[in-house]
């Protein structure tokens, strides 16, 4: 892929890009937000999990 030609793929797909709408955007938000709470939440239970199969171990 040469230059020119990249240069005119890239001018092809900023033609089709359009910028979302309010819709999109908060619907977007909503779901990246529910995303980082869920593994969150099973990031925390896995830790109280290891930590009572553990017992804290190495805590003095």
């Amino acid at each position: 892929m040469g230059v020119g030609e990249f240069i005119n793929e890239s001018r092809r797909i900023l033609k089709l890009a359009t910028k979302p709408s309010r819709k999109e955007l908060w619907m977007s938000t909503r779901v990246s937000l529910l995303a980082m709470v869920l593994v969150g939440m099973v990031s925390f239970i896995i830790q109280i999990i290891m930590t009572l199969i553990t017992g804290n171990w190495g805590v003095y």
